[in-house]
This record gives structure tokens, sequence and C-alpha cells, in this order.
């Protein structure tokens, strides 16, 4: 075949892939890899179909280089060759030397590519030992080389100055049109190479290449490189391509070589024609940026020390904000108001939520501007319809980690009694996704939403964490309860009716099972069904703790919901007795022995008569009558083991949008299999 490909059979015939691949060393000044890094190839990042082409096709070869770069140190020198192209790198972007730029792009696609293999295929140990071939040399010259490396190299191997390497390409190499592709290959390079994790059943800090970025002296650098990617960087990367003039016919007679190549993998003509292809999203570095930066932020500690990545999230403040005092705590400043707005309008997708969850949580700068804007509706709007559409969308006894994220993020805000003030006080006019409420306060809205989602986990998959976490943030916010739709407050008093009836076929069953003449089954199900009667016997007490904080606290603004009570007052008789119920259930007999003894009298078949008997009625009563209890306050604290939640969900996000392919029947980390 010699250096022409004709068929995706026919890549392992490549000459320069199989000279690289041979047992030969190839100089790292030799004229060959000029050749090989000129390539022009038209890659479809978002067709996964051609990633995993890429990668099946050229098997035999990677495979057979895995065994040979330890005799004949290639690789080895594909990494020396990329430190000497490093070096002009900077100027060559400066003096937009575009084909430069190309062919170092086109070098990261290929080490990417290596990468990928090898990582799936080493232990972690050994994935960073391949950086450097230990050359056999006499006697006489080991002292000299020995020396020289000693005083020329600042680090422990060429694996942790490969990746500080492109580290600096990411914080110093600006981001523009010439070198959008250089950035990208950069990201999913990193990636690659801390993607032994996901071969692993288990979270692990046993990557050499972790323990290197953890030990990176430019955490600062790179969390702000990275964020600021995530707000300014957002054009589309499409596909890798040859400048328009070549600069040698070195250039163009191995672009020939890689055009054919690039055409067996993906044709211009064939791939127009497949359109049920699986995809990957739109990749830009945006994207890239922030899935690699919640990869490093995902852990909050490692080897017993504080994550370096996690603590400058932690810690960067307003660039807008001028104070006369020098904050030596701050590790950088951005734009608040542009982090801001950029999550508004991106966190219904998965890797924002999660940014924005990590940041809110983490950072009490950003935390307090977020609670301080008259514009929260734009946040908290998109949020909503995340966890509305979790409920659709999640199997029984399974939610997405988006619908916990955006329930926490809720939780987060409604620790602030400003929040839950300024809620109920922006008028909501439509709701496009929730279609039965129109003209309804933010705080009616948010009450709808988590209603809903308690009672669909009270009916259907009874997920304890995200009952106990919505019930939390209903508390939280129910002492700003104000002028509440009727819609509202029949949801409301809707859900303490469907975990009553819950909590009596639960007893029911209890007691059936108790009579069961099969013991071992008898006492298996006795035992489940106890648990989820006192998980319901808690959400209940929750929601009467509810009602009654919003009676005591704006009785006179809640005219809807006494009457959806009124309505619904035998709901509230079983309780009158039980033992764990009866004091919460006195303030709300208060309010329903009063305002019934008050519209005896009126039309009870009009509802406007009744409201406004009950409106007028409302402001006369003194609520000091009723029965005080404590503020209902509880406040989000993150689990010392989430780190087995979101480094698997990092992972899972590299997995479905980084452009990168990695097989599903091989990772171990989560269940790839189901995406």
């Amino acid at each position: 075949m010699g250096t022409v490909i004709s068929t995706v059979d026919d890549i392992a015939e490549c000459e320069l892939l199989k000279k690289l691949c041979d047992k030969e060393n190839i100089d790292e000044n030799d004229p060959f890899w000029n050749k090989l890094f000129s390539f022009n190839i038209h890659l479809d990042l978002q067709d996964k179909k051609i990633q995993e082409a890429l990668l099946s096709k050229g098997e035999d070869l990677l495979q057979s280089f895995l065994h040979t770069s330890s005799t004949s140190g290639n690789f080895s020198s594909l990494v020396q060759v990329f430190f000497r192209y490093n070096k002009e790198l900077a100027e060559s972007v400066k003096c937009e030397n575009k084909v430069f730029v190309w062919q170092v792009t086109n070098c990261f696609l290929l080490i990417r590519n290596v990468l990928n293999f090898f990582a799936l295929r080493l232990c972690p140990q050994e994935f960073a030992k391949i950086f450097t071939f230990e050359k056999v040399v006499n006697e006489e010259d080991n002292d000299v080389e020995e020396e020289q490396e000693a005083s020329d190299n600042e680090y422990e191997s060429s694996a942790e100055e490969f990746l500080n390497k492109l580290v600096d390409i990411l914080v110093k190499i600006p981001v523009n049109e010439i070198t959008r592709e250089l950035h990208g290959e950069v990201i999913r390079t990193v990636l690659c190479l801390l993607s032994t994790q996901l071969y692993e059943e288990n979270v692990s800090e046993e990557s050499e290449f972790l323990r290197y970025l953890m030990k990176c002296d430019k955490p600062r650098e790179l969390v702000r490189c990275l964020l600021e990617n995530f707000l300014y960087q957002t054009d589309e990367i499409t596909v890798y391509k040859k400048p328009a003039a070549a600069d040698s016919l070195v250039l163009s007679l191995a672009s020939s070589v890689w055009s054919a190549f690039s055409k067996t993998v993906v044709g211009e003509e064939e791939t127009a024609k497949v359109v049920n292809l699986d995809h990957f999203p739109p990749q830009s570095v945006s994207s890239l940026s922030v899935t690699l930066l919640l990869i490093l932020v995902c852990r909050p500690k490692f080897e017993n020390e504080v994550n370096p990545y996690k603590k400058m999230l932690s810690l960067f403040q307003n660039a807008q904000e001028v104070s006369s005092l020098a904050n030596l705590e701050a590790s950088f400043k951005l734009d608040f108001s542009t982090l801001y707005s950029r999550l508004c309008v991106t966190c219904n997708d998965k890797q924002p939520m999660l940014l924005l969850y990590m940041v809110l949580h983490a950072n009490s700068f950003f935390r307090n501007f977020v609670l301080s804007r008259i514009n929260l509706e734009e946040l908290v709007l998109p949020v909503l319809k995340v966890l509305n559409d979790g409920l659709t969308t999640s199997s029984v006894g399974s939610h997405s980690h988006q619908t916990y994220l955006a329930m926490i993020v809720i939780l987060i805000l409604s620790e602030d009694d400003f929040f839950c003030k300024l809620i109920h006080e922006v008028n909501i006019k439509s709701v496009p996704w929730y279609p039965n409420l129109s003209d309804v306060s933010l705080g009616g809205l948010t009450m709808c939403v988590f209603a809903m989602t308690i009672h669909t986990n009270t009916v259907k998959t009874r997920d304890r964490y995200l009952h106990t976490n919505c019930l939390a943030a209903l508390a939280n916010m129910s002492s700003s309860f104000k002028y509440l739709s009727p819609y509202v407050s029949q949801k409301l008093i809707g859900l303490l009716e469907t975990m009553t009836k819950r909590h009596s076929k639960m007893i029911q069953s209890l007691r059936e099972n108790a009579e069961s003449e099969e013991q071992d089954e008898q006492e298996h199900q006795g035992s489940e069904l106890n648990r989820d009667i006192m998980a319901l016997e808690e959400g209940i007490r929750m929601i009467l703790e509810v009602i009654n904080s919003a009676l005591c606290s704006n009785l006179r603004y809640n005219a809807n919901l006494i009457y959806s009570i009124l309505y619904k007052r035998e709901l509230f008789e079983q309780y009158h007795h039980h033992p764990m119920f009866h004091d919460l259930v006195w303030n709300i007999y208060m309010v329903i022995n009063h305002f019934s003894s008050r519209i005896e009298n009126v039309d009870a078949t009009s509802v406007n008569v009744v409201l406004e008997a009950i409106k007028k009625e409302a402001i006369q009563w003194p609520t000091d009558r009723l029965k005080k209890f404590p503020d209902l306050k509880y406040r989000y604290v993150e689990d010392e083991n989430t780190i087995d939640f979101f480094v698997p969900y990092a992972w899972r996000l590299v997995f479905e949008s980084c452009g990168v392919f990695f097989d599903s029947h091989l990772v171990k980390l989560f269940k790839a299999t189901s995406i």
C-alpha cells in the first residue's frame, strides 16, 4: 500500500504510523516528525462512531506501539518533540503562524488518542512511566547525563513536565480563531491523562497525573483560566483542517497521505448521509473548560490535604467590587455579573448546573452576590424547570444527578431570609413548562414544583434524600409565604392529603403482614414498611410545621391557604390525638374553629364571598393567640462521602460530552453502558 490509504482497513498500512510503532528508535530531531504532524484530518468531534472507528481501526498499531515504546523510546521521543515545539509556540501564536499551530494541534490529536488507548491498558503508575525512556549509556557518560538532568529539569519525571506544559499552554496561550482547536485538544489530553479513574470501581487517588496536578504551582491561574473560558470562549470547535497555504512540499505530500486517511474514517459525502449515529454535544473551549474544572474541584481533599483547586474556587471575588482594603484572601477576581448571567442561561445543561452548585456552596462571595440580585427569577426559573423536568424523566427509585443538584441549589438559596421574601414579590406572568400556572409569584411557583416533587417521591420513587431536602427547602420558605394563589394553596394541602393516605395504606399493610404465616418474609417486609412509615411521618410533621409557620407569620396575607384548610378540615381530625402531631394541629384547629364560626352566616356556595369574609377576619384576628414554635431553618451540609457522588458524576460528564471515545463496556466507575 505504500503511503496511501484507500480504505478503512488500510489504516494499519500507513507507513508513517507503522514507523512510529516500530522497534527502531526515531530521533526527536528527525524530519519524520514534521511529516507525521502534517495531516489534514476532517474529524467530526461530535460523532461517537467516528471516534470509535479511529481507535478501532488503529488498534493493532496502538497495541504494537504499547509494546515497542519501552524499547524503541518513540513515545518518549514524541513527547520530547512536543517539548521542542512548545518552546516556539507562544511566539508562533503571536506571529499568527497558522501552519505551526496546526502542526502542534495535530501533535496533540495523535498524543491524545495514544494516551486514551494506553490509559485503559496500564495501571496508573505504569501509565506515568511510559513518558520516560531510559537510554543505554556507558558509565562515563552516565554521571554527566544525570548531573545535566538534575540541573536542567525542575520536575521529577517527563510525565510531570508534560502535564505542566499543558497547564502552561492553557493559562498562557490566548484562545482565538487560530488556537481554538489547540486549546480543545490540550484539554482533552489532560482529561485522557486523568482517565485511569474511569477504569477503577471506586474513587481513587492512584493517578500519578492527579498527584502532579495537585502539587502544580498554578491552581489559581488554571481555575481562573477555565472559568474565563467558560464565560467567553463559546464558539464551537468543528473540524481540524489545514490552513489554506502549505509552507513546503513536505507538508503537501504528507497532507495527501492523511487526507486519504481522513476520508476512509469520515468521508465528507458519506458523513452527510448518516443521520442516526450517536453524537456528543457541540464542542467549545467553554464546554471543555468547565468539564475539566469540575474534574479538578470535585474532590474536597487529596491525600488528606485541601484540594488547591477547590480552595481557589471558594476564594475568588468580584472584579466589579471596589474596595479600599486589599483582600489578601482572594485567589483572583472575576466579573460576577457575567458569571451570573452565563449560569442563568446555561444551568439547564449538566456541567453548568454542577458548577452552579459548586460555586454557590463553596464561594460565599458569589453566593451573597446572587442573593442580592433583584432579577433572581432569571436563575430560579431554569433551576426549577430542571427539577420539574426531573419528575417526568426519572425512573422509579432513581433521580438524575441534575435533579438533586437543582433541588440543593434552591435549598441553599432558601437559607437566606431575603431570598424567601423576595420570591413572593416577583410575579411571573406565564410558565410554559408548567401550563396550569399563570400570573403566579416566583415563590408560589417554587412551592408548586417542590410540592409536586415530594408528591411524586411519596407515591413512586420513595427517595428519602430527595424527600428530606425538598421538605427542608419548603420549611425554610414557609415563614415568608404570602398571597398564595388558590392553586398553590391547594397543592400544599393536597400534598398533606396524599401523604396521609399513603400513611394509612402503609399502616394497613403492616397489620396485614403481621398476620402473615410466612415469618421470614413478614420480618423483611415489616422492616421495610417501618422505615417507610417513619420517613412518611417525619414528612407529615414537616408539612404541618410548614402550615403552622405560614399561619403564625403571615396569616393575614394567606386567605387562600386558610380557605384550603377549611375546605379540607376533616384531613386534620386524625392528627388531633396522634402523639407525633397533636401539638402542631392545635394551631390549625384554632384557625379552623375561629374562621368557621365567622363564615357561618355568609353564602358558602360563593367562593369569592367566603374569601372576602376570610380576608376581613384575618386582618382583625390577633395572631398572638397562636402557639409560637421555633423558626424553621435548615441548612444544607455537604456529606463527608459526597466524593462518591461527585467524582463519578464529573467523569460521567466527561464520558458523555468531551468528544473522546471511551469504551462503555470497560468503564467501571459508573454504569456507562446505560448512557
